[in-house]
């Protein structure tokens, strides 16, 4: 195994090295290749995957240098422990059949993540080194119990940077039905945003359910439908649902017929439209939900980001009765909790509205966060009530 040796300075315990911190690197290292981390005196650090043109150039996989192989065997301890702590310690496989089996460094795969969706689980590749691993990847998450089909993705921004192709053609389109908490939803697990479905909401649409009697509900950046139709489930007398996707619209309304054994699922208003204008008309609702996608992935779409997450707070505070709630969200990682936090004081002097944090939402628990990588925390949301 060939080396990298990194700076000086204390041995970092992240799985997430950044290129600042190599000094120098063995001769004719191949991108994806699996190398001995080094401190400046040579001491071993960990094994990771090799990525010479990423901002992370190394993605450590363990400390132990004698430890196994990195093969097949070793790809299938790894996801057959992450899917049992879903299934054994978390119990999701007694409310749903949609969740995440592996989130990253979180569950020891850094630069990995794999979602389940009933038969379906889509694997989405973050490095050229899983790539690169991507044939022992598919045979341990199809020895999975119930997983039929897997569908590969990386976004275009990471085939780029780490020099790799899925080739030409798309992703196949697998539609499955997932079941969460007693609601369906057909979920297209070849397309649509992230992985095809939002399993990170899950408990979050449960709350929602919770809420929402009595309540008019106003769902944006609707995405499918989950909080229009977790709000119908939960006995709100009018839910209107917006979002700028039409595709993802009308997968909604799919969604909706499938549930039409709840009494106004068949009422619900869906909008194709963007929710600053919808914001901007000056609709009002005793429950708003504000879901965006995310805002920002690199540094330098910051500021902007920020602002239009202000933007789009004020406006949704607006749109909220006096003593009504709203449950809002960032799932842009660049930003900390601190971040959203500051987002939302601004957002609340902008409206004019006297706000109250009822609770802090963090992601779920099957999107664990290595304790050394907190990078791996990306979703932050609040409930607030709104004099």
């Amino acid at each position: 195994m060939r080396n990298v040796f990194l700076r000086p300075g204390p041995v970092p315990l992240t799985p997430r090295l950044f290129r600042k911190r190599v000094r120098r690197a063995d001769r004719g290292l191949r991108p994806g290749e699996l190398v001995a981390v080094r401190d400046v005196g040579g001491g071993f650090v960990g094994r990771a995957f090799w990525s010479p043109e990423g901002n992370i150039a190394l993605w450590v996989l363990d400390r132990d240098e004698n430890g196994p192989p990195i093969d097949g065997a070793w790809f299938f301890q790894k996801i057959a422990a992450a899917q049992a702590i879903r299934t054994d310690t978390l119990a999701l496989s007694d409310v749903t059949d949609a969740y995440r089996i592996a989130h990253a460094e979180g569950d020891g795969l850094p630069a990995l993540i794999i979602d389940r969706f009933h038969d379906v689980a889509v694997v989405d590749v973050g490095s050229r080194g899983m790539f690169e691993h991507l044939d022992e990847i598919e045979e341990a998450v199809l020895a999975l119990d119930g997983i039929e089909h897997v569908v590969v993705r990386a976004g275009d921004r990471v085939c780029e940077r780490e020099g790799f192709s899925l080739g030409a053609i798309p992703p196949p389109s697998i539609e499955t039905e997932i079941s969460e908490y007693g609601l369906r939803f057909s979920v297209d697990c070849g397309g649509g945003h992230k992985t095809g479905f939002f399993v990170d909401q899950r408990d979050n649409r449960v709350s929602v359910s919770d809420l929402a009697a009595g309540r008019r509900v106003l769902d944006l950046c609707c995405y499918t439908g989950g909080f229009a139709l977790a709000a119908v489930r939960g006995g709100a007398t009018a839910v209107t649902a917006v979002d700028l996707d039409e595709k993802a619209i009308e997968k909604a309304k799919v969604n909706a017929r499938l549930n039409a054994q709840l009494d106004g699922a068949s009422r619900i208003e869906w909008r194709h439209a963007d929710a600053f204008d919808v914001l901007r008309e000056g609709v009002t609702a005793d429950l708003v939900v504000l879901d965006p996608p995310k805002l920002a992935s690199h540094r330098d779409q910051l500021q902007n980001a920020w602002r239009k997450a202000v933007d789009l707070n004020a406006l949704g505070l607006g749109a909220v009765t006096p003593g009504g709630l709203l449950f809002t969200f960032s799932c842009t990682g660049l930003f900390s909790l601190i971040d959203f936090s500051n987002q939302l004081r601004e957002a609340s002097v902008r409206a004019g509205r006297d706000v109250r944090v009822l609770q802090t939402i963090p992601q779920p628990p099957d999107h664990p966060v290595h304790v050394h990588s907190p990078e791996g925390r990306y979703l932050h949301g609040a409930l607030l009530y709104v004099v």
